[in-house]
């Protein structure tokens, strides 16, 4: 190693060093014009790893603009917009990030609703991809996309909301990236926008929850439904209907168990002003109660929803954009208690225009999620950095060990230890992995991790440091 190498790891655990306080704020860090003409009016965004390194990178369609890009992490939550698109669709719409073709790289997906297209492009493992690769061209006003495993093949599948075409359906991927015909999951429900895909009665397949996107109630058929999948792709709706006729232009749906019962409850956003969830209670196999509980919001239009745990206490929190242009509220979140309570809302963010679709990730690295979202109107993407665990240099002149390499593959190496001590290796979630007694001049053997970030304790100090293990 050459000393300008271990000048280098020695800066990034001395900075890797933190103390962890109590407080859930978040701070807007980045706010990224994509480059026009080419990214006008972005409207989906999602995160995952794209390139060769372990930070969540971002991709984001653009309607207007017709461009599929994707924005690279740094590994400090910052993020370059990389000046060769993932590829150009007209209107693209949803977006979603797996590895279709079973090569390790994660591929992208998303849609053209102008042109009918759902499509896909291969990643080769740097963040370089290729030409689109057409899984249907047929599809009447394609939108919001998932990537999951519905007929219980081990592959990953599609599945799409076609607007305009009054159906949502999925198509079986043979495991290469090759995709067969239409299936259908349901075309009873009229102009369908939000849908989920998750196990919602917890038999070890994957089901639907589908709502409509019809303008305040004409015709006055605002529907949501469960849909039970039989284990081999074949959609059933639940007995129940969720809600009928009580919404106006669904705008997100999700299937999430909001109180710790075990069972999957179903959260809505209403554009018109509403945002809501209703708990499931299965009475028997294909057959749910379903109760509504409101949750009261300063924004106006409510956009998408999500459930993440924002101030790391293992209990998931309501967050909520604005569709709205102009002032006021954009993101604002609703701290969770646990069992269906939720505390007073929260600002995240009051100065985007149109925060239409969110997401979620450690971009930053350092144990608690962050937010990206794009803003419809500025035809920017935002980045905002929880400052729950704040990175800190306190102490650290009175613990001078240094720790190389990192990134590491296999093993981590010391300098500085005068004696033996234990080591704790911690996950992003707090959880304790391993623990050993380190003995002078040992390795610390980190083979047996999957790649990801990793805290390591020095016992006897209470001192922490971060490492990337590849």
């Amino acid at each position: 190693m050459t000393m300008r190498n271990f000048l280098f790891y020695t800066l990034l655990i001395v900075f890797g060093n933190f103390n962890l306080f109590a407080q859930t704020t978040f701070n807007k860090t980045q706010s990224i014009e994509l480059p026009l003409p080419g990214g006008d009016a972005p409207y989906n965004i999602a995160s995952g790893l794209i390139d060769d390194d372990a930070f969540h990178d971002i991709v984001v369609s653009t309607t207007i603009g017709g461009t599929v890009y994707w924005l690279k992490n740094d590994g400090t939550g910052n993020f370059d917009l990389q000046s060769t698109p993932i590829g150009l669709l007209n209107s693209a719409g949803g977006v979603a990030i797996a590895d279709l073709n079973g090569n390790g790289f994660n591929d992208v997906v998303s849609t053209s609703s102008t042109d009918g297209t759902l499509v896909w492009f291969a990643n080769d493992g740097l963040g370089n991809f290729g030409t689109e690769q057409i899984i249907s061209s047929t599809i009447n006003g394609p939108g919001q996309v998932y990537v999951r495993t519905i007929d219980n093949n081990a592959t990953l599948d599609v599945a799409v909301a076609a607007y305009n075409g009054n159906e949502v359906i999925w198509f079986a991927n043979d495991g290469l990236g090759n995709f067969g015909t239409k299936n259908i999951i349901d075309n009873t429900i009229i102009s369908p926008g939000a849908f989920a895909m998750k196990d919602i009665d917890f038999d070890g397949d994957i089901d639907s929850v589908i709502a409509n996107a019809i303008a305040f109630g004409v015709p006055n058929d605002c529907r949501i439904e469960v849909f039970y999948n039989d284990g081999n792709g074949n959609f059933t709706p639940d007995a129940n209907v969720v809600s009928l006729n009580s919404k106006d232009y669904i705008f997100s749906v999700m299937a999430e168990d909001v109180d710790n019962d075990s069972s999957l409850d179903i959260l809505v956003t209403d554009i018109t002003g509403n945002a809501s969830w209703f708990k499931r209670t299965e009475i028997t196999p294909g057959t749910a109660t379903y109760v509504e509980s409101v949750i009261s919001t300063s924004i106006a239009n409510p956009a998408c929803l999500d459930l993440r745990d924002l101030d790391n206490d293992n209990i998931n929190d309501f967050v909520l954009t604005s569709a709205s242009s102009g002032s006021g509220n954009d993101i604002v979140w609703f701290k969770s208690d646990g069992t269906g309570g939720f505390g007073p809302e929260q600002i995240i963010d009051a100065t985007q225009s149109q925060a239409y679709t969110i997401t979620f990730a450690d971009f930053e690295n350092d144990g608690d999620l962050d937010i990206s979202t794009i803003a419809y109107n500025d035809d920017k993407v935002n980045m905002f950095k929880n400052e729950k665990i704040v990175l800190s240099v306190s102490q650290i002149e009175d613990f001078n060990i240094t720790m190389f390499p990192n990134p590491t593959n296999n093993k981590l190496y010391f300098n500085g230890l005068t004696t033996s001590t234990e080591i704790s290796i911690i996950d992003s979630l707090g959880k304790t992995l391993k623990t050993q007694q380190l003995q002078l001049n040992e390795a610390f053997d980190v083979s047996e991790f999957v790649s990801g970030i990793y805290f390591l304790k020095f016992n006897n100090t209470n001192s922490v440091f971060k490492f990337i293990k590849k």
